[in-house]
């Protein structure tokens, strides 16, 4: 699978402070990247070095096959972006920012395409009065159209739920759903993961400017040892009793017990056939909450 970004032994100080330690990762083609982390962990700074926006102290970042910094402009025709701080130039209109950013990516049809990313997030109901009149959740939809403007191969969202209504994260979301489809890859830093955690397939935790777990969501959970599995049994509640004796974290609905942080299911199968109960065992649904705060008690 083609790596559309490579990351190698990245560090970024400011003065004295150390913002960024020794990160190291790669990001295929096709996928939803979750960047999780608590507030100051580097996420933003991590995703403005890719970018281009910052330059690494040292370190070797490539994305799309480009150095961020010396090719930004090369870059910025292929990809899109938002930033929890993002800026607009607040004496012009939506419709002129969005209409000038497409004239930069080289569109053919420059007005056309942002009224297509306008409509898309409801930005052109207001895109005529100037950018200082909008409200913050009126920002946040203009820089999400800004991000999706002529549907590029690779987007970065920071933050992209903040001061969001219900209806533009849904169709935030299903944006994503439908790019991943076609092959487009997005890298999602956020706090609120309900809306992309059925769609993400990798994710990266930092915490205090280091990398804690980067993976596959099935390779980080097995790394940190949270799988969770499903057993099926004629005599649940039996099971149930040997499984919290033994110190498991169960839940049981109906006639399937799900047992988490499983790091060997076969382990479970032979102590129940020690009591004589048949069952069938299943790897369950990962949850994204329960590696992000596991991954945290790593560090």
């Amino acid at each position: 699978m083609e790596d559309v970004i490579k990351i190698s032994d990245v560090w970024k100080s400011y003065g004295k402070t150390i913002a960024l330690r020794g990160i190291s990762l790669t990001i295929p083609k096709g996928n939803v990247f979750l960047l999780m982390g608590p507030n100051g962990a580097g996420k933003s700074t991590l995703l403005k070095i890719i970018t281009g926006l910052i330059k690494p102290t040292r370190g070797k970042v490539e994305v799309l096959g480009l150095n961020p910094w010396r090719e930004r402009n090369k870059l910025f025709a292929h990809i899109g972006a938002m930033f929890e701080d993002h800026a607009f130039p607040e004496w012009v209109s939506g419709k002129s920012f969005l209409t000038y950013m497409a004239k930069l990516k080289k569109s053919a049809a420059p007005q056309k395409d942002a009224l297509q990313v306008a409509k898309m997030f409801e930005v052109d109901k207001y895109w005529d009065q100037h950018i200082f009149t909008y409200s913050s959740g009126m920002k946040r939809k203009l820089a999400l159209a800004h991000a999706f403007l002529l549907t590029p191969e690779l987007v970065f969202l920071d933050d992209p739920t903040v001061a969001l209504d219900k209806q533009s994260r849904h169709v935030l979301a299903e944006a994503v759903a439908d790019g991943t489809r076609e092959g487009k890859t997005y890298v999602i830093s956020s706090h609120i993961i309900t809306e992309f955690e059925k769609y993400a397939t990798y994710i990266t935790v930092l915490s205090q400017g280091q990398l804690t777990v980067a993976g596959t969501i099935e390779e980080v959970a097995e790394k940190i040892g949270i799988r969770k599995v499903t057993i099926k049994t004629n005599k649940p509640k039996h099971a149930l009793d040997i499984l919290v004796n033994k110190g498991y974290s169960v839940i049981i609905e109906a006639n399937i017990i799900t047992v988490k942080r499983v790091k060997d299911p076969n382990e479970i199968i032979e102590l129940l056939e020690k009591h004589d109960i048949k069952a069938e065992v299943e790897y369950a649904e990962v949850d994204i909450w329960d590696i992000y705060t596991n991954a945290l008690i790593l560090r």
